[in-house]
């Protein structure tokens, strides 16, 4: 396979990306945490989810759009936010970006990519999210919530599933961290991929451009940054600091890393607008169960006041298929996504969104489904 465009799958593009960048990144995106335990239970739970065909029923060329928090999308499918995504490719970030404005669906920017909350907007434009790793400075966290506003940004997403770093060996074992340590094998693991290791010199060190404007020493150094996350990002975020952010907070409040009926339930009392039930990529807890397990009893108990979408374990548009079927409204996309610019940057980003829109079509037309929010109907 020789390009991105002869991509006829996501593990295509992933096969891509292995042989584009070291070993040490390709490891970054991959890897979940610890045994890889919660990634393979993932994998398992989303397989053993069964669509049943209605073939008697009349056909209708299937319509994949969806209306999410006042803004109708081309598919029910959005591009998750990603933490240090300039080591994959540089400017990776801005590619999803643009991507996700061609394609009409949303861009979720995290709080330590590595491209700024207006660099972001700017490309995504109406599509742009963003994604919310508190600091415990509450005014810095109103200066980002000031400069969301300040782009239009509407829809705020908080990530309270990482109350503390994870152990993902294989990271621990090549030496990669926050910041990037330069070792004799990651070196030699750049000069094995010579496009990624020549597009990295010439934009220099990923660094987290949001956070910037709040370090101390006003530095660009990733060290800085670094220590900055360590020292200032809150590390837990709990139901009383949730009650806060959603006075200040007047767009939509989007709750991310949901598990549990009980937390959920609590989340919408707080008035949040939507939920993602995820278990993080099982990039956090290994013992985790699968979102594909919990979430049409969670979409069950918050009824219709809140809006849930789901990601975790998604490889394919029959992945996307089967969240939906359990009652997701949308369906969060993060690794592919990564390994569609890994493969061929701003191509094989946009390869990875119309691989997706083309395998959600196909299995809605195979079980004569018009519309997503009717695939709960053949769920198995």
């Amino acid at each position: 396979m020789a390009s991105v465009e002869q991509a006829q799958s996501i593990a295509d593009l992933k096969q891509l990306a292995q042989k584009r960048i070291p070993k040490f990144a390709f490891d970054y995106i991959e890897e979940g945490c610890n045994a890889n335990m919660a990634i393979a239970r993932n994998r398992k739970i989303l397989d053993e989810v069964a669509l049943m065909p209605h073939y008697m029923r009349s056909y209708v060329e299937p319509e994949l759009k969806v209306h999410l928090f006042g803004k109708d999308y081309a598919m029910p499918v959005a591009i998750a936010p990603i933490g240090l995504s300039g080591l994959i490719w540089p400017q990776a970030s801005v590619m999803h970006a643009k991507t996700a404005k061609q394609a009409n669906i949303p861009f979720i920017l995290s709080t330590v990519a590595t491209i700024s909350i207006e660099t972001a907007a700017q490309h995504a434009q109406d599509n742009f999210w963003f994604q919310l790793y508190p600091p415990s400075d509450r005014e810095i966290c109103l200066d980002l919530l000031a400069r969301l506003q300040a782009v239009g940004c509407n829809n705020l997403v908080v990530t309270v599933d990482v109350p503390t770093p994870s152990r993902r060996i294989k990271a621990l074992k090549s030496g990669l961290s926050v910041p990037p340590k330069i070792t004799a094998s990651n070196v030699w693991q750049s000069c094995l991929r010579p496009q990624w290791g020549l597009a990295t010199l010439r934009a220099g060190l990923p660094e987290f451009a949001n956070l910037v404007p709040y370090m101390n020493s006003q530095s660009m150094a990733m060290q800085d940054a670094a220590e900055f996350i360590r020292t200032s990002l809150r590390d837990v975020v709990d139901l009383a600091w949730l009650q806060w952010l959603r006075e200040h907070w007047q767009g939509n409040l989007i709750v991310k890393g949901v598990l549990s009926i009980d937390d959920a339930m609590a989340i919408r009392d707080v008035g949040a607008d939507g939920i993602v039930v995820s278990n993080h990529g099982g990039r956090q807890l290994d013992a985790a169960p699968a979102p594909a397990e919990l979430l049409a009893k969670i979409v069950d108990a918050v009824g219709s006041d809140v809006t849930v979408l789901a990601d975790s374990g998604v490889e394919s548009g029959v992945d996307i298929a089967r969240y939906l079927a359990q009652g997701a409204h949308a369906v969060l996309a993060g690794r592919a996504f990564m390994y569609g610019v890994a493969a061929g940057q701003q191509a094989g980003s946009d390869r990875c969104a119309e691989l997706l829109r083309l395998e959600l079509q196909q299995v809605m037309s195979q079980l004569h489904c018009r519309c997503p929010q009717n695939l709960p109907q053949h769920l198995v």
